[in-house]
């Protein structure tokens, strides 16, 4: 299978809108995806961790990757989450993809159980070699328990059909650049969203994060080269992003994004089912950071 190349630039990660009885709002994800080609964005994640796959309904999973490819046109590179807690779980969720044309697969390690690094090894192997898609290495310990290490990384340098890996781990990002991952056929993305002009300083030129679907205005000037050497201006940027992203955190992360999507135009349930919806209070702090960072 033909997939398009990564190329450097930043990578949002999807959030899925649904019903409150957890249908796609498809008019919602289409403006979503637009807002974030509009952006610059060079590639999508869809149902990644912003993308609440773990609460997505399972009929419901394949509409939304199918609704995202068929939007994308393949105008950039789109990966879909996974994450399951076996090989042959996420082989079902691989399946259930049909013959959509994606341009990868992102796969935590299992998070059910705490797994050792030779599980995890296995794991990977195992799902790389069954995989029809190139396989995306997503590296969440706050999920999975586990890191992932150099140690594992070198264990699963000669499986061919692992491509990349996605971490906030900017050591182990370093250490593979010394020993030469990050080939044209092997893509790293950063995922600590903290340090991303920190990261870019450092010449690691694929960011991905949740934060920049609700933030395009603010994504697409950190991520412009106009004067590339002007860090204090591009971490002006990065400072609207965390201003919001540390709103969030105030109560619910999931149900603050929500409202911030509906601010922008793209409404829906971002959040798990059982998740309450922010205080009328955070709303309004909400609207005033969005419309203080040029979001409104």
């Amino acid at each position: 299978m033909t997939t398009q190349k990564m190329e450097n630039g930043f990578y949002p990660a999807l959030g899925t809108p649904v019903t409150d009885e957890g249908k796609l709002i498809a008019e919602s994800f289409i403006k979503e995806i637009g807002l974030m080609i509009d952006a610059g964005a060079k590639g999508l994640l869809c149902m990644g961790s912003m993308g609440n796959m773990a609460s997505v309904r399972s009929r419901e999973y394949p509409e939304v990757a199918r609704q995202c490819v068929e939007t994308v046109r393949q105008r950039l590179p789109v990966m879909v989450g996974v994450m399951d807690c076996s090989v042959s779980r996420v082989r079902d969720r691989i399946d259930a993809l049909g013959a959509l044309k994606i341009d990868g697969v992102v796969a935590t390690a299992p998070f059910y159980y705490k797994v050792n690094t030779d599980g995890i090894v296995q794991f990977f192997t195992l799902l790389a070699k069954v995989s029809k898609y190139p396989v995306y290495i997503y590296d969440l310990p706050s999920v999975t328990q586990s890191p992932v290490t150099f140690g594992m990384m070198k264990a699963l340098a000669d499986v061919p059909n692992i491509k990349g890996i996605k971490t906030a781990n900017l050591g182990l990002i370093l250490e593979m650049r010394r020993s030469h991952f990050g080939t044209d056929d092997f893509s790293v993305f950063y995922s600590g969203l903290d340090l991303f002009d920190i990261a870019m300083q450092c010449g690691i030129g694929r960011n991905l994060d949740g934060m920049f679907t609700c933030t395009p205005v603010n994504s697409r000037k950190l991520d412009e080269d106009a004067d590339p050497d002007n860090w204090e201006v591009k971490s002006t940027y990065l400072k609207n992003i965390l201003d919001l992203r540390n709103l969030f955190l105030k109560e619910n992360v999931f149900s603050a994004y929500s409202y911030a999507m509906e601010l922008l135009g793209c409404p829906g349930n971002y959040q798990s089912d059982y998740d309450m919806p922010v205080s009328e209070k955070l709303k309004g702090e909400l609207f005033h950071c969005m419309k203080g960072i040029g979001e409104l």
